[in-house]
């Protein structure tokens, strides 16, 4: 949800809207790092996340790395690949420089060259590693950091992976329609500032792959007699609809969304009143800019829209499984943004 716009800002808008070709791909807005995320954070990052091997994503989580223990052969061979590929000229190292890569990579475990035969990504080859940048293209995806923070002993990165149609583009860059957020990851890093990317990796884990990661396949949904449009992800469909309350549900199941519109003359502070009656102990943000206030729990979002003197008070309300917890979040912050009360000029 935006801020209200000067008039003269909506009116360019309006005139240089037809030199867009696309909406850039959304991301998180809410980002909160105790720690310093540098480039060398980020480029290790980047090496893990193309390291998971294919098998993991689906519709379930995934442990890729328990925390404390040694990579698996593939997961090794991924992350040589792509930190040779995204840190080094060559396309061949030695064993000794792939022992001292793996080093830098990984907090345990140590490298087995005779591990690693037969696989696609690396090649042991004349006393070293060939890797092979054709398997795929590396630049063609990544991950959004949004999150760090230190444990006492590790420091715990949480991000967004995502596949780009268009090659090494930044996030903010990429049309929707050309980029996919594909799965969270839970990244636990162990400070280690004697190595190249300042950390080791220590644990990997990932969720399962994201419903609605293109956000080019949601829809707006629009009520002219009430006044308010929202975009809501592609895989909920309609199942009840009167004019003050529509719900949407997906094929699974697991997941609601519900928009009602409630006919009340109640200041911002009443309406919050309300719903902290109807909600003891609730962590509610407030958000008067916007007219609006959140709850986020474990499996649950909602968000009231109302203002003084406005004779009508919104609630969206979505359920979703807790396993999809770190994906529905994200998914509650474009709804957020884009739920626009045209008569309160937001959206």
């Amino acid at each position: 949800m935006r801020g209200k716009k000067w008039v003269a800002l909506l009116l360019a808008l309006c005139l240089t809207a037809s030199a867009i070709p696309a909406l850039a791909a959304p991301a998180r807005e809410l980002r909160a790092f105790e720690v310093d995320v540098d480039q060398k954070l980020e480029l290790l990052v980047n090496i893990a996340a193309e390291a998971i091997p294919e098998e993991c994503y689906g519709a379930d989580a995934c442990e890729v790395l328990e925390k404390d223990q040694a990579p698996g052969a593939v997961l090794t061979a991924q992350a040589l690949w792509a930190a040779v590929l995204l840190t080094r000229e060559t396309t061949w190292i030695s064993d000794e420089e792939a022992k001292q890569l793996y080093q830098q990579i990984f907090t345990n475990g140590a490298f087995d060259p005779a591990a690693l035969a037969g696989d696609p990504f690396v090649t042991p080859k004349n006393g070293g590693l060939e890797v092979n940048p054709a398997v795929r293209d590396i630049f063609m995806g990544g991950a959004y950091l949004y999150d760090a923070a230190f444990d006492g002993t590790d420091v715990l990165v949480q991000c967004d992976l995502y596949d780009s149609e268009e090659a090494g583009e930044d996030v903010d860059t990429v049309p929707e329609t050309l980029l996919t957020w594909t799965s969270h990851a839970v990244l636990s890093l162990r400070p280690a500032p004697e190595t190249e990317f300042g950390y080791t990796v220590n644990g990997i884990s990932l969720s399962p792959s994201y419903r609605d990661g293109n956000f080019g396949d949601w829809r707006e949904v629009a009520n002219e007699d009430l006044e308010y449009s929202v975009s809501i992800p592609g895989s909920l469909e309609t199942a009840d609809k009167t004019p003050n309350h529509l719900v949407f549900k997906n094929i699974e199941g697991d997941v609601t969304l519900t928009i009602e519109a409630r006919e009340e003359n109640l200041s911002y502070d009443q309406a919050m009143a309300d719903f902290l009656g109807a909600h003891p102990g609730a962590q509610v943000k407030p958000e008067p800019l916007y007219d609006a206030f959140t709850l986020l729990e474990a499996g649950e979002f909602i968000m009231v829209v109302t203002a003084d003197e406005y004779p009508w008070t919104y609630t969206v309300t979505m359920t979703f499984p807790r396993e999809r917890q770190a994906e529905y979040e994200f998914y509650a912050e474009i709804i957020r943004n884009s739920f626009g009360v045209w008569g309160l000029s937001h959206g």
